[in-house]
């Protein structure tokens, strides 16, 4: 995670978290230490750890930090090879992907599945469209199509956000990050929910954290200039795509879900029900499952190179 302030202690922070969930994580931290790789001027924070023949990579949404889909590690490093990358301050999404490009070829991984949530699903987009060769298959959680007419709003919120002292940035983060994930939580009364609070309050103390939304909105902005994704872009790209959503999130709209699946009409579509934007939270064991039974149909589908190894084994 992010290196926080030192006048607010992790035990602070963590202090009305059930103790099985704060050990959970801290057992987590000591048992996923990042590896470091300098690629460029830019240097890289990723967890890379599992087991198995195939590699999942799985990018991180707003936190940009790959310990943020620790349940998603923990749920799969039993079954794949994982590659958890945290951003660098990226100045153009095509860096943002030539260093996670730069990664997996550090670790002499040849094909990913990617799986990108929200935020991250949109570097999972451009990711494939850099590197299709890397990728067998793309799984696309709570995300969207960035269409030009976000520019004018990713312009402007690039004007503002560095002349924001910390003192508004934090409330407007917390009031951001309650109406999307936490005020979800509290409504269904989930067990974690507490927990996450406590898990964003620790980000959101970070001196950095602020440094790494201007990156990312730059990064965003930088998407509206180039060519909008079409169907058509990946034609000659024969992986596979599932798309997860939830008809309520908050923070994609039914007309840009809409956008999403015609813009991949191949897909395969996992729709939930008053999940809001935390399916892997709210849902996380239906999440799981959808996910393993998708990896392993593309894994196992005839004529694959994976299953006639298989069956010559």
């Amino acid at each position: 995670m992010y290196p926080y302030r030192k006048n607010v202690p992790f035990d602070e922070l963590f202090t009305k978290v059930p103790a099985e969930q704060v050990a959970r994580l801290k057992a987590f931290r000591l048992a996923h230490p990042y590896k470091q790789l300098t690629a460029g001027d830019e240097q890289w924070q990723y967890i890379c750890c599992g087991r198995g023949e195939q590699t999942l990579l799985l990018l991180p949404g707003a936190l940009s930090v790959g310990e943020s889909n620790f349940p998603l590690i923990a749920a799969f490093e039993n079954e794949y090879r994982i590659i958890a990358p945290s951003y660098t301050l990226s100045l153009t999404m095509a860096g943002l992907c030539e260093g996670i490009f730069r990664i997996l070829e550090a670790e002499a991984v040849n094909e990913v599945h990617v799986f990108g949530a929200s935020y991250g699903g949109l570097v999972a987009q451009y990711f494939v469209r850099q590197h299709p060769a890397k990728v067998r298959s793309l799984i696309l959680a709570h995300t969207f199509i960035l269409t030009h007419r976000y520019a004018k709003p990713l312009w402007i919120a690039g004007k503002l956000f560095p002349a924001l002292p910390h003192s508004l940035f934090v409330p407007l983060l917390k009031f951001r990050l309650d109406k999307v994930l936490l005020s979800t939580l509290r409504a269904r009364n989930h067990p974690e929910a507490e927990f996450w609070r406590a898990y964003l309050n620790e980000a959101i103390a970070s001196d950095l954290l602020k440094e790494v939304f201007i990156h990312q909105n730059k990064c965003l902005l930088d998407l509206t200039r180039q060519p909008q994704f079409t169907p058509d872009d990946l034609n000659q790209w024969h992986g596979k795509i599932l798309i997860i959503e939830s008809d309520d999130d908050p923070a994609i709209s039914s007309r840009d879900r809409a956008l999403l699946r015609n813009t991949y009409p191949r897909s395969q579509v996992h729709t939930f029900s008053d999940a809001g934007h935390a399916s892997s939270i709210l849902r996380r064991e239906e999440v799981v499952s959808v996910i393993r039974t998708f990896l392993h149909n593309v894994i196992n589908q005839p004529g694959s190179r994976f299953s006639i190894l298989r069956n010559q084994g």
